[in-house]
């Protein structure tokens, strides 16, 4: 009894010691503070109960913490540096500890933002380029670091900058548009710039206005404007064109040229180069298009004329990009399963639930009709199949949405069936097929002496069962499997005796 009393007491002490040894195996986070906010960078401050490592993750949002910066001293105290923090952002950031012996612990997720971020570094201008001088405009753009308001001083002196460009708006990227200047005359021009706490920057730069007049918009490298220069799509188009000028652009267009009335804003923000993309069209269809241009260095308008594409026939090679073999359709309350080219309607719920790890999807009657038609399936059990219920000797060949009895064995044997290939099933299985007419002799069913025999042509690779006079494929090479076969049972014929046998159900 005594042995017993301190075998019990042993073990509770044991178990106290690996309860204390598993809470102090987990380092505990405390007093997390988050320094000043100034000059795009602050500091964390924690405390651990014992000596730790520890990171912060942060970063724009909760779901994406990428950034991180780390302690890698082993202390109760720890202090980090967050930098690059831009003003009038929200960030998201967590503790992260390990202890000596390696195991983690973490914080919540904490938040602040820097709309009251102290800054006095005035804003960084870079990445000055000119995009396009004409006789009487200039057209250049610039980057900052952070969000600036600029103005633009040019004159045809250095010393005297006279005229003056501006944006109310606060941007990192600007584009600048100066017009009404003189031909073939220098310009000078003094960007400035100043960002939320008003810190100034300035840059500047010349250009010289083009002899050349620039007094109309013009395009060119159309694309496509015949069948091979781009490759077609039956539900969108791309189209591409470059114009002499910086300017923005619309498509106006229709399936008639006398109705072009959807309309496509192409280019919002003015430039050299544009591309159009127009989506939700119909296949194997002409449509018609105008493109209608406006810029605002030579002050003009322009509107080309009428020019047509034909969207491409609609294809299985197409629908691969939204549906793949396997996958089960519904069209019209009927489930579908789709393989190739084909679709397969399984009309048996218990079917479609052995299949219920795929996702059902539904499917459009523009790109149903794509796929052939498969025999279909009407409960659990393929053509070709032997059953019985438990506790009868009725044995029936399931044929479409039949169930058709077999007289007698010899029938059974001159199909190529023994008592292995016939299955036992529930009465329920069996109930929502039909009855058929008994089958008296094999050439009821076929004459073929290769029913239930696997079957591959001499150049191929797929792999079929004969059944009731067809060829079966199968889906996959799992499925094959699945059901018992074996590769090495399959029969080698000519593609004139496979190509002889018709399609029958797609075994999946």
């Amino acid at each position: 009894m005594k042995n017993k009393t301190l075998l019990t007491c042993l073990f509770v002490f044991c178990l106290s010691l690996l309860m204390a040894t598993a809470v102090k195996a987990e380092a505990r986070i405390y007093d997390i503070k988050l320094g000043a906010l100034q000059e795009g960078k602050t500091q964390v401050f924690w405390s651990t109960n014992e000596p730790t490592t520890g990171h912060v993750f942060f970063g724009k949002s909760q779901e994406d913490m990428s950034f991180y910066v780390g302690d890698t001293n082993l202390s109760q105290t720890h202090v980090v540096d967050l930098t690059g923090l831009r003003k009038g952002q929200d960030y998201y950031y967590k503790v992260v500890a390990k202890d000596k012996n390696g195991a983690t612990s973490e914080s919540f997720v904490k938040y602040f933002n820097t709309d009251k971020m102290i800054d006095t570094k005035a804003a960084v201008i870079s990445n000055v380029k000119k995009i396009q001088t004409i006789d009487t405009a200039f057209a250049f753009s610039f980057s900052t670091n952070e969000l600036t308001k600029a103005s633009v001083k040019y004159g045809t002196s250095e010393k005297l900058l006279n005229k003056t460009w501006s944006n109310t708006t606060y941007n990192l990227e600007h584009l600048v548009i100066i017009s009404g200047l003189k031909a073939s005359t220098k310009y000078f021009f003094e960007i400035s710039v100043k960002d939320k706490d008003n810190n100034p920057s300035v840059s500047t730069g010349d250009f010289t206005t083009d002899s050349q007049s620039y007094n109309e918009i013009k395009i060119s490298n159309l694309i496509p404007e015949g069948y091979n220069q781009a490759p077609l799509m039956p539900e969108s188009a791309i189209i591409t064109w470059t114009s002499n000028v910086l300017a923005t652009a619309d498509i106006a267009y229709g399936t008639s040229p006398k109705a072009l009335n959807k309309l496509t804003k192409v280019t919002a923000t003015s430039s050299l180069n544009h591309k159009a993309t127009l989506t939700k069209l119909e296949a194997n269809t002409t449509y018609y298009y105008r493109i209608k241009m406006s810029s605002p260095l030579n002050k003009k308008s322009f509107e080309s004329q009428t020019y047509s594409f034909k969207t491409a026939p609609m294809n299985i090679e197409y629908l691969n990009q939204y549906f793949k073999n396997g996958d089960l359709v519904k069209y019209k309350n009927i489930t579908y399963f789709l393989y190739n080219d084909t679709k397969t309607a399984i009309n048996n719920s218990e079917k479609i639930k052995s299949l219920s790890t795929k996702t059902i999807k539904t499917i459009e009657e523009k790109y149903f009709k794509q796929y052939k038609d498969s025999p279909a399936y009407f409960g659990m059990l393929r053509d070709g199949q032997l059953v019985k219920e438990e506790k009868s000797n009725i044995v029936y060949l399931i044929d479409g949405n039949y169930k058709k009895p077999i007289a007698k064995w010899n029938v059974v044997t001159g199909l190529n069936y023994t008592s292995k290939d016939i299955m036992v099933v529930k009465k329920a299985q069996l109930a929502v097929y039909k009855l058929g007419t008994i089958i008296k002799t094999t050439k009821e069913i076929t004459s073929s002496t290769l029913n239930n025999k696997l079957v591959k042509s001499s150049n191929g690779t797929s792999v079929y069962l004969v059944a009731n006079g067809k060829k079966m494929l199968f889906s996959s090479q799992a499925v094959f499997l699945k059901q018992g076969y074996q590769f090495s049972n399959v029969k080698i014929i000519t593609d004139k005796e496979l190509k002889g046998l018709p399609d029958g159900q797609l075994i999946f």
